[in-house]
């Protein structure tokens, strides 16, 4: 078994900042296992999150947005850098790393689905010397797909179990669902976007505040307001709710506009800020619980998930934690951090194995899941250092000359 050391990096869409996890992994391609050996999380600046903001809300100028493409390059490099530094771990011994930029739109209705991440790939290059890997829907969306949960090989491979039935709510800027039967292969994963999570409750707390608060620390707002059941009921109605998988929730659906909006007709009806917090994370915790009611749970074998895994930063949500154990009162819920993934790593953890399954010439989407013509190798490669990119391509030589059943 080779060991081989990758850094992976995550800019969520509750644009905190930036994760940074340094793995170590043994193991080929199907047959990889990853340890997390030290994590980081590098905070936006308030200039820079004001502009991922303008730029998510198309108010962003063509210049803005080239500089955002540029500053997130070199915050997601400084990441890279910090990371290893802290672990007192040389770059020089990284293989790569897993970097897939920060999202600013995605759409899967109409005619061309498509995708924007922003963060310069050759910043990070330059600056850590390392072979970058970037882009990773881009291929999955050429090939048909809708670019969409492509992290649920990754899920597949860290939580997979022979004996138990599992569910994964990665709760982020959108609620996902990822359901492995037990001893099933990763043609039996399902995975699909449930909704809007987090992305939606922090844009109603910038509104809700005029901008000084841009999320509702563990529920706290939230947790003192009244549901409000007509709003609800109308939420609930959405057809993005009703659509079977494969499915991608438009980022901009459940955003900033929408959030004007309600902010809005609660100021014409009189909903109080807590009363419009609480109602919209009973319709997070609702929709996610419909989803599972809809397309997971009646499942082939008519068996139940046994426990219900949860990471994101939607895991500090105690309001939207004890709707969701409320409904799933049959099932246990944990955080991925009791089996070996911190919640709140899990995304950086998943793109630095990603990192790896492209070097392994491995196609890393699932066309069940993404909805894509076929499988495909993930990912755009930015050379780093002469040396670098010579070990990289005699590895890349290497598993060219391995049989192919050794790798899929």
């Amino acid at each position: 078994m080779s060991t081989r050391w990758f850094i992976g990096l995550a800019s969520g869409s509750c644009l905190e900042g930036v994760n940074a996890t340094l793995l170590e992994t043994d193991g080929v391609g199907l047959g990889l296992r990853a340890r997390p050996i030290h994590s980081l999380h590098l905070p936006y600046s308030r200039e820079l999150r004001e502009l991922i903001l303008r730029a998510s809300a198309d108010h962003a100028e063509l210049s803005e947005m080239g500089l955002l493409h540029r500053l997130l390059g070199e915050t997601f490099a400084t990441a890279a850098r910090l990371v290893a530094d802290q672990a007192s771990f040389s770059l020089q011994r990284v293989q790569c790393i897993g970097c897939p930029g920060h999202a600013v739109w995605q759409d899967g209705d109409g005619r061309f689905p498509s995708s924007l991440q922003l963060g310069m790939a050759a910043v990070v290059a330059e600056r850590t010397g390392v072979t970058t890997i970037s882009d990773f829907r881009d291929r999955d969306i050429a090939a048909g797909g809708l670019g969409a949960s492509i992290l649920a090989l990754i899920d597949h491979l860290l939580f997979q179990d022979l004996l138990e039935s599992r569910v994964l709510l990665h709760l982020g800027g959108v609620a996902r669902i990822v359901y492995l039967p037990a001893g099933g292969e990763w043609r039996d994963v399902l995975a699909f976007e449930a909704g809007p999570c987090n992305g939606l409750l922090n844009a109603l707390m910038r509104h809700l505040t005029n901008g000084r608060e841009h999320f509702d620390p563990g529920g706290k707002y939230a947790v003192q307001g009244r549901c409000i059941e007509s709003l609800l009921a109308r939420w609930l109605a959405h057809p993005f709710l009703q659509r079977r998988p494969p499915k991608v929730l438009s980022r901009q659906t459940f955003a900033d506009s929408f959030a004007r909006q309600i902010v809005q007709e609660a100021v014409r009806n009189g909903w109080s800020m807590h009363d419009l917090l609480c109602t919209s994370t009973h319709f997070v915790a609702e929709a996610i619980v419909q989803s599972l009611k809809r397309f997971v749970l009646p499942s082939r074998s008519g068996e139940r998930p046994h426990r219900f895994l949860l990471s994101g930063g939607g895991v500090r949500n105690g309001l939207l934690w004890n709707l969701l154990e409320q409904s799933l009162a049959d099932a246990e819920l944990n955080r991925t951090d009791e089996f070996g993934v911190p919640a709140m790593l899990r995304k950086s953890l998943a793109f630095g194995m990603m990192a790896a399954l492209t070097m392994d010439g491995v196609p890393a989407n699932l066309p069940t899941v993404s909805g894509a013509a076929g499988a495909r190798i993930l990912g755009s490669i930015t050379p780093g250092s002469t040396n670098n990119w010579s070990r990289c391509l005699h590895w890349l030589v290497k598993q060219a000359a391995l049989p192919e059943e050794t790798l899929v």
